[in-house]
């Protein structure tokens, strides 16, 4: 076996854990208007996954580098911008703004113009639910914000998870075999076949 130079100052993998689809209390950090959305920004508050997207920017620096390292507590709320989901996406804002507004007692009147700083701090609660990615070929599941509740609901269980979003219209199939994978199985007693 051969060893390279620099074998103690290279940086290992380090497996982060995944968070799991669920309902949890979340701190806005602040809002602000991205690209025909308002883009909140939060972190997980309380339980065993206090701060985990600090924790998970932090993570990600360690391994990619500053420069690829981006924060993922983000929801977008899409504004309405003349298009068929115009309405939901109009019912989905007011809705996540008064839940946020009614947790914590804001005296914002989100009819007008408003500062993004009014969401800083605010507590409320959010739903997060499997989605399926792709990303350069590969695809993977991760636990993404998919809804405001509020507080009372969160911590009275009335809520419900919604089912997965796939890539495509149905769960991928779990085919685990050695043959679908493109590798031969090969007994453990053999020896290498090279």
């Amino acid at each position: 076996m051969r060893a390279f130079t620099d074998y103690e100052q290279t940086k290992e993998y380090t497996e982060f854990q995944k968070l799991p689809a669920g309902a949890y209390e979340v701190e806005i950090i602040r809002a602000e208007d991205r690209d025909n959305a308002l883009c909140v920004l939060f972190d997980i508050k309380g339980g065993e996954f206090d701060g985990y997207y600090r924790k998970k920017l932090e993570d990600d620096r360690k391994s990619f580098g500053t420069e690829k390292a981006k924060y993922k507590g983000i929801l977008r709320l899409w504004y309405p911008n003349g298009g068929e989901y115009d309405e939901n996406a109009k019912r989905r804002m007011k809705t996540a703004l008064k839940t946020i507004k009614e947790d914590n007692r804001l005296s914002v009147d989100f009819s007008r113009e408003w500062d993004g700083a009014a969401l800083s701090k605010c507590r409320t609660g959010m739903i997060f639910r499997d989605q399926e990615w792709n990303y350069k070929g590969k695809t993977g599941i991760t636990a993404q914000p998919y809804t405001i509740i509020s507080l009372e609901k969160l911590r009275s269980g009335e809520f419900t998870i919604p089912e997965p979003k796939y890539l495509g219209s149905a769960a991928p199939a779990a085919n685990t075999s050695a043959a679908a994978s493109g590798f031969a199985e090969v007994p453990l007693d053999d020896d290498l076949p090279f």
